[in-house]
């Protein structure tokens, strides 16, 4: 999101008197020279902005499962009342990785993060290509969301087919609520001959329809 709308959505907030929840683990993950901004920096209240973050897609860290939420002292007071009840602790060894990945060379981050860039080109001109899909170059993060409103049929229905038919997964636009229908996301979290291979699979199962 542009810095004037994130602006605008936290006057908005100390307006009409709203919290705002902020996802942004793909910080680190943009493209074109785009910059990320921090609502809460932003804000004049931040205490009423809810930050959300992690290590997981910045530091390739999935499956250590460590992330952070900075809110205001009240919330925090409430949020580990909850989180108490469900988590025991992160584990030692990811909290010791987490503060490493912060302390150390952010340039193996700056690397990834072109080489998404690369794979964005295949992804979105092989998508662009495909019969009946049209597609818009995302600025950040690793998926492509296609707009398949053309093959007029259900999101899901058209991700099972293509999970059966081409041997791809992709994720049903749906999943995303109402307005996420007629849209199908895929990540391009793999290598390029992958996304290549897929692209190859999905043209020719459309072709099919």
């Amino acid at each position: 999101m542009t810095k004037d709308d994130l602006e605008a959505i936290a006057e908005l907030a100390v307006k009409h008197d709203f919290l705002v929840l902020s996802d942004e683990i793909y910080e680190k993950i943009v493209y074109d020279g785009e910059k990320h901004y921090s609502i809460a920096a932003l804000s004049k209240e931040p205490s009423r902005m809810i930050t959300v973050n992690g290590f997981s897609k910045a530091y390739a860290m999935t499956g250590w499962r460590i992330g952070y939420l900075v809110a205001g002292k009240e919330l925090i007071a409430e949020s580990v009342k909850l989180q108490q009840s469900a988590v025991a602790s992160a584990t030692t060894f990811a909290q010791r990785g987490a503060v490493e990945a912060l302390k150390g060379s952010q340039e193996p981050v700056q690397r990834m993060a072109n080489e998404f860039a690369k794979r964005r080109e295949v992804i979105i001109d092989g998508l662009n290509r495909i019969k009946s899909f049209s597609v818009a170059k995302p600025k950040g993060a690793f998926y492509a969301f296609v707009d398949i409103k053309k093959l007029k049929k259900p999101s899901q229905e058209l991700a099972e087919y293509l999970l059966n038919e081409a041997k791809v997964v992709t994720t049903p636009g749906a999943a995303f609520g109402p307005a996420g229908e007629g849209y199908l996301r895929i990540s391009y979290a793999t290598s390029i001959e992958n996304i290549k291979q897929g692209l190859s699979n999905i043209s020719k199962a459309v072709d099919k329809l």
